[in-house]
Order: C-alpha cells, then structure tokens, then sequence
C-alpha cells in the first residue's frame, strides 16, 4: 500500500527513547513503523495510541496517520532485510530512519569477552550499516520526490537517517566501565561522519546526522542505584536527568526540512553535562 505521508522507522522502538520518538514523529504526521525485538505486547500498544492520536485530523488527502509494528532483531542482516521489504509491503516508500536499537552493557576490559564485543558490534554498528546499505535505494527515491514535491506550498521534507549514539563517545575524560559500549557508539559517530558526505548519501540530499543523549530517566536508568541517579542528576546544570521527549525533540528537527542544511553531525543533547 503506498502511502502520500513520509514514513519513519525506529528500531527498538517499543520501549524507552525509541518509544518516545515513534510517537513524536507519528504527532509530526509521519505513518511510523515501531521495530521491535521481543515485546510485541509493548510495541502494539504503541501502534494503538498512534492511531487514536489524531482522531479528526486528516491531512487534504484525507488520510489518516498510521503505524505497524514489525518484529526484528537489527543486529541481524537477514532481520533488517525483512524488516525492510516489509516497511514497503506497508507504506509503499521509506524516508527516515532513526537507528536507536542498541546494546548497552557497562564493564572495563577485564570483563570484555569476545563473545560481548561481537553482540556489541552486531547490533551498534553493523546492523545500522547494512540497513543504510539495503535502505539507500528507497531513501534516495524519497528524496527526489522530495526535490520537486510541494506539500501545501512549502517543500517536503527529504530522506534522513538518525543514528542515536550516546554521550559516553564524546567524553573528554572517557569512562572505563563504559569501554565496549564506548567503542561501539564511536564507530557509528564514524559511520555518520562518512555516510553523509558519501556518493550515495550525502551527495544525493539524504542527509545523516546523530544525536549523542546523556543520562535519560527510562526504566532501565532507574535500575541504577539511588546514588548514582543521583550522581548523574547532579551532572546537568539543571540538576534533572534528560527526559525522553528531549531526545524525541532532536529527532523531530533533524527528520524536518529544517534540518536540511545539517549533516553530518552528532548533536550533543545532555542538557550541558557534557560541554
């Protein structure tokens, strides 16, 4: 089924900051395909508060927004080309892709194993590159229709891709329990960093950018120990920690055509923690 509105896909999806940008982008009149690994409880009770979002509104074609959860492991290719086949099978095109699945697991190099650097890697790194790889054709299609498609007057946004890296990459002082997660967020900065001025990237209008959150008060920061939330709320000059709907805020301007002159780039969003 082809749809007119622009479509996003979020990995990891169903909970967390993946939840809060799948919903923001859905409220931004994106259709919104909610990848998830495991939770499928989770993910359709996502894709049931997208379609109750907006009721009566209707764009001029008088289609409403809309959302499919499709299950995937994004560290595995075969995964992502399923993921992606059935992306199209839904919504007919693919403009934006927020990779925001990751493996995150603390531990300095006495406890790194081989084991836990591959599954690191697998799912931080090589899934976003392969998908990039296997999405380009659809991504670039978007972004000619981009080029000469006006929506209302005012031009329609091109194609994007997000990577959601972390802080911990962009630390001046690195932190050693953080080491493999680390390595891996600074290989997908990288991977941004190349892609957007690649032939089949950059040069063609679709646009790659990053954003690098701090601590973000999820269910799974809330496991750490009172003192270190403490800790990290003490950090930001504010004194809180990042909320989801930052992140999701971030996205929605880079998933924007106001953002089409940025590229490239890791956007810090740790509320001045890290400066």
């Amino acid at each position: 089924m082809t749809s007119s509105r622009r479509v996003a896909l979020v990995t990891g999806a169903s909970r967390g900051i993946g939840r809060g940008i799948a919903l923001r982008l859905a409220k931004d009149g994106f259709n919104v395909v909610i990848n998830y690994q495991s939770n499928a409880a989770k993910a359709q009770e996502l894709v049931n508060e997208i379609a109750a979002l907006h009721p009566t509104h209707f764009d001029k074609n008088h289609e409403p927004v809309r959302a499919v959860a499709i299950q995937g492991d994004a560290a595995k290719t075969a995964d992502g080309k399923r993921l992606l086949e059935e992306t199209i099978a839904a919504f007919g095109r693919l403009d934006i892709v927020v990779f925001n699945a990751a493996w995150v697991s603390t531990g300095s190099i006495r406890e790194a194993t081989e084991d836990l650097f591959a599954e690191a890697i697998d799912t931080n790194v090589k899934g976003p590159l392969f998908f990039s790889k296997l999405a380009q054709p659809h991504l670039e299609k978007a972004q000619k229709e981009a080029n000469v498609v006006k929506n209302g007057g005012s031009p329609l946004g091109g194609s994007r891709i997000i990577n959601i890296s972390s802080v911990v990459a962009t630390l001046s002082d690195p932190q050693q329990d953080f080491l493999v997660y680390s390595i891996t967020k600074g290989a997908l900065n990288q991977l941004t960093r190349v892609l957007a001025r690649d032939q089949d990237f950059g040069a063609k209008g679709i646009t790659v950018n990053g954003i690098a959150p701090g601590p973000v008060d999820t269910d799974a920061l809330r496991k750490l120990p009172e003192p270190v939330l403490q800790a990290l709320e003490a950090s930001a000059p504010q004194k809180r920690l990042g909320e989801v709907g930052d992140i999701a805020d971030v996205v929605s301007f880079l998933a924007s055509n106001e953002s089409r002159w940025v590229n490239g780039q890791t956007i810090g969003a740790s509320g001045g923690a890290v400066v």
